[in-house]
């Protein structure tokens, strides 16, 4: 049987879709909403090759070796939280979780900054490391078997909402697990840069078999407007002018400057930081 002939968007649930490249069947794009989805969608296993050997591939260093960096970019993102936040737990430190923590550098960065922090990790190696290394508490498992009583001040999701087989559901749960005025900040791959948008082909080709969505700045806000979020701030993840103009070229000091401004205004980026207000 097609595939196509059934598959619906997972956000919007219509019907309505094309697909997205041509060669690539399993890549739709919704005619309504204007994500795109993958059909074909298949989930991985993180184990502890996750953080060694394949972060190390991509980036030339272990997930643990990264500190530093993922260090810095945890302190910026909650900098951008923090004036967002009005604490709704009266005289107590704000509450945050932290969903898919890794190996717990983000809730290392919230807690040196006065959070009361709690993390949900699939990864037994990740969540193992949080423990034993920080003291952290960490719920080993997947997402939709976490349950807790407890309202959040903040919720947190680097990188992982594009995964989610079902992202209606885990919004909802997530709006459902927030005190009102609290904030939903999450990072997610963006079809609103230079890798969709002018390299296509090569993004298809290389797109993750475990990427459920991919989503723009314009769809992310109305998807989370329809959930009940109403204070939305989007921004580029990273801005990367090397990927539209080589760098060689005499043009390059000139384009980069206007390109980094104009990215920053309108998040032209493959990657997007969204913090939303319930």
């Amino acid at each position: 049987m097609d595939h196509t002939s059934t598959a619906r968007c997972p956000l919007c649930g219509t019907a309505s879709r094309k697909r997205a490249f041509s060669g690539h069947e399993g890549l739709m794009k919704c005619l309504r909403c204007g994500i795109v989805f993958n059909s074909l969608h298949r989930p991985l296993r993180y184990n502890d090759s996750y953080f060694i050997e394949d972060y190390r591939a991509q980036y030339g260093k272990t997930y643990e070796e990264d500190f530093d960096t993922i260090y810095r970019m945890s302190l910026v993102r909650i900098e951008t939280i923090l004036p967002l936040l009005k604490q709704t737990s009266g005289p107590h430190p704000p509450s945050l979780l932290d969903i898919g923590c890794a190996l717990g550098f983000f809730m290392k960065a919230a807690s040196d900054r006065g959070f009361r922090v709690r993390g949900v990790e699939i990864s037994p190696y990740g969540s193992a490391y949080c423990r034993e290394k920080f003291g952290m508490e960490v719920f080993q498992g997947p997402f939709d078997e976490f349950s807790t009583g407890e309202l959040y001040d903040v919720i947190t999701a680097w990188y992982f909402l594009e995964h989610c087989a079902d992202p209606v559901q885990v919004v909802e749960r997530i709006s459902g697990m927030l005190n009102r005025g609290g904030i939903f900040a999450f990072s997610a791959p963006s079809i609103f840069g230079p890798q969709f948008r002018l390299h296509r082909e090569t993004w298809a080709g290389t797109h993750p078999v475990d990427h459920r969505i991919d989503l723009s700045p314009r769809s992310a806000r109305a998807f989370l407007t329809r959930h009940g979020f109403r204070k939305i701030i989007i921004r580029p993840g990273g801005i990367h002018p090397e990927r539209v103009m080589a760098k060689g070229s005499f043009l390059y000091p000139a384009f980069s400057r206007l390109y980094n401004g104009i990215s920053g205004l309108i998040s032209f980026s493959d990657t997007m930081e969204v913090y939303a207000v319930k």
